[in-house]
């Protein structure tokens, strides 16, 4: 083993300028080269005439046992231009190899050429499933290789070797009770040998310039390439000693019962933990557990309990803020709807799009912005802190913007799809500035419905109130109260049409409302908020009806566009005229 590693680069050239020697072994053939070298020595002696630095690093016990090592688990990757075609394999091995088998031939060898291996195993011993691969098929496999992928493999045999021997001498530490560490490595060693001959070196300069020797000893060549080979034991031996700290650390971990390996065994993860492998294909652990976990906290009120939360405000200071909120909502919204005039085409963003389509499509956008930004876990403690109605802790910018948060999809599919079949022909009517006031009135109103029915009626103080609902269900109760539509066209069906009675539908509707409520089949449901909702809906339409402001002011609706009958609800050609003014709008851009 003392010659072991001087030799190994140059066995390792030898072995991999030649292919004739790459030949079949039962037995690791680096312990081969071992036993030849101890046999033969006078014949090797030129290996071993100059000086050497790190002969005799240890001392081998006369007969070691070798300890039992887990078995290494080797990962073959693909080849670098990825899988090779069926033609190609018939090219290197004939018909009779699949082209499954002969990719796997090629992936082995190709791991064996820039791993340095196979100066040790050679081009046999493929593996089990690969008997009926002879050496003449796997040479021709090794040829193709090198002419397609050319690698200097006599530097990869040589890392190899040297790899090797390192672990061979550990293994025969680990059998050596004599061993001051069972962690102590050949690099160590080696670093250990170095400064020993770096001492005997400037000693040997002093005695030099005592007798007036000018220069002696080894070039300024030579002291470069020991330099350079220093620098690199130097950092073998930092990672070494960085890999032995890691599994101490480990270990003392693991004893804890607090940890437990990753399925690799390569790191330490938490009971419940997941891993994934990264683009480097490096195993990592999974933090997102963690995070969603911290920012969950941070989201959370701290309150213990439902008396705690309520004892830090009182009734006054959870109703007056909002209310006057609201008052204020409602006031500007009534502005907008009444003094809003249409902009000239050349000061809107899209002026091929018809006004329906583009607030229809604004509101979308809006809600479903929204719903995504709830998927990002650093937004959470922001978001329930002004996106979320809590009628226990409230505040009163919380009555408008959970009118436009979803948390689930599936709420958030339901809601837009209700304000995709009710906001157009809803907005065609009335036009957008009574459109987007209503949305908003009733949206607010709905919340503060809810934080009076929870703090002076009878719901849970505690619940988390988002979603569109109440705007919706003003927006709906508008049109019903207000259209006078009077048939409806069967989407899908041609020529077929049915009856259609606006304030029947309502009615069963706010019945339907009121069972559900009464009976509390769906807890988690708002029924306040839609209800303050349908009163904004049937306040608008009365008040509209009262004053015979029924007329739209403003440009041609999504309805006119498709030349639909003023007395027909037809919601198909409501949506195709929406598409095709969208996709227009795109082209034009």
């Amino acid at each position: 083993m003392s010659l072991l590693r001087p030799s190994c680069a140059a066995f390792a050239r030898r072995l991999c300028t030649s292919q004739s020697q790459l030949e079949h072994t039962s037995r690791s053939s680096i312990l081969c080269l071992v036993k030849t070298h101890q046999s033969s020595r006078p014949q090797c002696r030129a290996f071993t005439a100059t000086r050497r630095r790190f002969a005799k690093v240890i001392d081998t016990p006369p007969n070691p046992t070798i300890p039992h090592v887990p078995k290494r688990t080797v990962r073959i990757g693909p080849l670098p231009n990825g899988r090779v075609d069926d033609g190609t394999i018939r090219r290197i091995f004939g018909p009779k190899l699949s082209a499954v088998d002969g990719n796997n031939v090629l992936r082995i060898l190709h791991h064996r050429r820039t791993a340095g291996s196979l100066a040790d195993y050679g081009v046999d011993n493929l593996g089990k499933q690969y008997t009926h691969i002879n050496r003449d098929m796997a040479m021709k496999g090794l040829e193709w290789l090198r002419e397609k992928y050319p690698i200097d493999e006599a530097r990869a045999a040589e890392d190899w070797a040297e790899k090797e021997a390192n672990r061979i001498q550990y293994e025969l530490w680990l059998a050596d009770p004599e061993t001051e560490s069972k962690y102590k490595d050949p690099a160590r060693a080696y670093r250990e040998q170095m400064q020993k001959e770096e001492g005997e070196r400037q000693q040997q300069e002093l005695e030099n310039q005592k007798i007036g020797i000018l220069h002696v000893g080894k070039s300024q060549f030579e002291r470069n390439i020991e330099e350079k080979r220093r620098q690199r034991l130097e950092e073998v031996t930092r990672k070494a000693e960085e890999k032995e700290q890691r599994e101490v650390e480990m270990e003392e971990q693991l004893a804890s019962g607090e940890w437990v390996r990753t399925p690799t065994g390569t790191q330490l993860m938490k009971p419940g933990q997941t891993t994934y492998v990264d683009v480097f294909g490096r195993e990592q652990v999974s933090r997102r557990k963690e995070e969603a976990e911290r920012y969950q906290q941070q989201s959370q009120t701290g309150f213990k309990d439902i008396d705690e939360m309520l004892s830090k405000t009182t009734l006054a200071q959870r109703l007056y803020p909002m209310s006057a909120f609201v008052l204020v909502t409602v006031l500007l919204s009534y502005g907008f709807a009444h003094y809003y005039l249409p902009p000239s085409p050349s000061y809107r963003l899209f002026p091929d799009l018809s006004p329906t389509t583009a607030t229809i499509g604004a509101l979308l956008v809006a809600n479903g912005a929204i719903a995504l930004a709830w998927r990002v876990m650093p937004l959470w403690p922001f978001m329930t802190r002004y996106f979320m109605h809590v009628p226990g802790y409230p505040r009163a910018v919380q009555s408008i913007l959970n009118v436009f948060s979803h948390v689930q999809y599936e709420h958030l599919l339901a809601n837009m799809m209700m304000l995709c079949l009710v906001g157009p022909v809803c907005h065609d009517l009335v036009g957008r500035g009574t459109f987007i006031g209503t949305y908003i009135s009733a949206g607010a109103i709905g919340t503060l419905a809810s934080l009076y029915w929870a703090n002076l009626g009878r719901g849970n103080i505690a619940a988390h109130s988002v979603g569109a609902s109440a705007a919706i269900w003003g927006i709906s109760a508008l049109y019903c109260l207000l259209t006078d539509q009077e048939k409806l066209k069967i989407p899908f069906v041609k020529d077929q049409e049915v009856s259609f009675w606006p304030k029947m539908l309502f009615a069963a509707f706010v019945l339907l409302e009121i069972r559900t409520a009464w009976r509390k089949k769906n807890a988690t449901m708002d029924h306040a908020s839609h209800f303050g909702g349908m009163a904004v809906g049937m306040g608008v339409a009365g008040y509209l009806r009262a004053t015979g402001v029924r007329e739209r002011a403003g440009a041609e609706g999504v309805q006119e566009k498709a030349n639909v009958d003023g007395k027909t609800v037809d919601l198909g050609a409501v949506v195709k005229q929406e598409v095709k003014e969208v996709q227009e709008s795109l082209g034009k851009k």
